[in-house]
């Protein structure tokens, strides 16, 4: 007799239980999915901000090796990649190409010089852009 109440109480919990629906099940998908691509646009968010940053300090870096050039030499380079040269060179190569890995664009004349980055746009000439200009001493 204690199989047959067993059978019994395991009936009766049964057809307590109820499984979820589709509908519950589709909520909770969309739910999943909303959350989602708020966390991916906040990610993609700060990872353009970092390379930004990153931009400006490289750009930084390498304007004042170029001022450090004319200092001890009395001219600017003519181009970047001759300060990439040489035993003691100050920069590698891969110091030219910013975060999007597109080269930076370096004009030099007797009075100064400037140091563009395109920007995420990749385009000289935008608002975008990440300069730096110095002015001889």
């Amino acid at each position: 007799m204690k199989v047959q109440e067993l059978q019994k109480i395991i009936v009766e919990v049964r057809k307590n239980e109820r499984g979820m629906t589709l509908i519950e099940i589709m909520v909770v998908i969309v739910i999943i999915g909303v959350l989602g691509s708020a966390l991916a646009f906040g990610v993609m968010g700060a990872l353009g901000e970092a390379k930004e940053d990153t931009c400006k300090a490289q750009i930084a870096n390498v304007g004042q090796i170029v001022e450090a050039h004319e200092a001890r030499n009395g001219d600017f380079p003519q181009s970047l990649q001759s300060l990439t040269e040489g035993k003691k060179a100050k920069l590698k190569p891969d110091n030219l190409k910013d975060p999007w890995k597109k080269e930076l664009q370096y004009q030099a004349n007797g009075e100064g010089f400037t140091l563009c980055s395109g920007g995420a746009d990749k385009k000289v000439g935008t608002e975008d852009d990440i300069c730096y200009g110095g002015k001889s001493r």
